[in-house]
């Protein structure tokens, strides 16, 4: 178990435990999740993401994460007017990102990779890069 402090001041006792479960703390109009756990909300804890009114947490959820909702949450949340972007047409940028910087880093040798790929923080990107 690992104890970790927020920039806020709150002690979390267990990281892992929040890091699982930080969706159903919080509201906001858009929740963005671009990671975690696939089926991370299910239609077992779905619930989780309605106040006491049974008024969804969220207005709009775009998700960035593979599978972060199942089917069954989903439709859950949609019957709540949640308008949901599903992970299929909401991650494809990330998708096609990860796969260029794959294939630059299979077609170019250690030294040219270094050269056009990499920068340290605060100077510009290569010309490379930002092409």
């Amino acid at each position: 178990m690992l104890t970790v402090l927020l920039t806020a001041g709150e002690i979390v006792p267990d990281g892992t435990d929040f890091r699982n479960t930080a969706h159903f703390r919080y509201k906001a109009d858009l929740f963005v999740p671009c990671g975690g756990r696939p089926e991370a909300v299910n239609i077992s804890n779905v619930a989780g993401l309605l106040d006491a009114e049974g008024k969804p947490h969220f207005k709009y959820i775009v998700e960035g994460a593979n599978l972060f909702f199942t089917q069954q949450a989903r439709l859950f949340l949609e019957k709540r007017k949640v308008v949901m972007f599903k992970d299929s047409s909401a991650n494809k940028g990330g998708v096609t990102s990860s796969s260029l910087e794959v294939l630059v880093g299979l077609g170019l040798a250690d030294a040219d990779h270094a050269q056009c790929m990499t920068f340290k923080e605060g100077s510009s990107p290569p010309d490379f890069y930002q092409a």
